[in-house]
């Protein structure tokens, strides 16, 4: 098992890694401007998107929502930029708001990442990401 310790001592190259996936991946320019951003993440998905939140909160002028359960917000719509973050590709309450999102918001303003498997991938008309 590893140790807390550990995990944080890891954390900076992390970053770098992380880092240097933004920065290869293949993204679209957006059909709408953004005027909320949602990201669906559970576990150490959701705790990215809660980390991003802290970064952010005092420059970002948009709402920032990091959703942790079944349900997307009924606020969602065409100028929402939606991010879907699942570890496994296969997270039951981030693929539940992903299938609740994808009939509101344009195509390309749906970002999924996923890492193992690729239940995540048959969104393909979206911006799909597997990281490796």
């Amino acid at each position: 098992m590893v140790s807390m310790y550990d995990m944080v001592k890891k954390f900076p190259s992390q970053l770098e890694e992380a880092v240097g996936i933004g920065q290869q991946a293949q993204i679209d320019p957006l059909d709408n401007p953004v005027n909320h951003v949602f990201v669906a993440g559970m576990g150490g998905s959701g705790i990215g998107a809660d980390f991003v939140a802290s970064f952010i909160r005092q420059e970002c002028t948009i709402p920032y929502l990091v959703g942790k359960s079944y349900d997307a917000p009924a606020y969602i719509n065409e100028h929402t930029l939606a991010i879907a973050s699942s570890y496994s590709g296969n997270t039951e309450e981030t693929i539940s708001c992903m299938n609740q999102v994808k009939g509101k918001i344009c195509k390309n303003h749906l970002h999924c990442f996923w890492r193992k498997n690729n239940r995540m991938g048959k969104y393909k008309s979206f911006q799909c990401h597997q990281i490796t």
